[in-house]
């Protein structure tokens, strides 16, 4: 069960909505986007009003690590592949050139 308080935006009660990293880790690319920038827009509104944003720079920081790694773990699958789908492709050249190659000796004895 996550726990999550809302947040006031009056900032009455001076905290931000906070998710658990597992219910980050969860959430739509576009979930965390909405929500990292409205969290952003409150931190603005807090220093306009000479008040610690601190709690949602917290929060900012958790969704931004989190796009980073997903960032991250798209690259190096795209690379991973890119790398099989090459190294399959080498390998099915091979593999024709070889039945080809049998293929005229065959031929040739004949």
């Amino acid at each position: 069960m996550s726990k999550k308080n809302k947040s006031n935006k009056n900032f009455g009660n001076e905290t931000p909505e906070i998710y658990n990293m597992d219910d980050i880790g969860y959430m739509a690319d576009e979930a965390i986007q909405d929500r990292t920038q409205r969290l952003e827009n409150d931190r603005g509104r807090l220093l306009a009003m000479n008040k610690d944003p601190y709690l949602w720079e917290v929060e900012i920081a958790y969704l931004r690590r989190e796009e980073q790694l997903r960032q991250t773990r798209a690259e190096r699958h795209a690379d991973f592949v890119k790398k099989f789908v090459s190294t399959n492709v080498d390998e099915m050249i091979e593999s024709t050139t070889a039945t080809t190659n049998s293929q005229n000796d065959v031929n040739e004895l004949n």
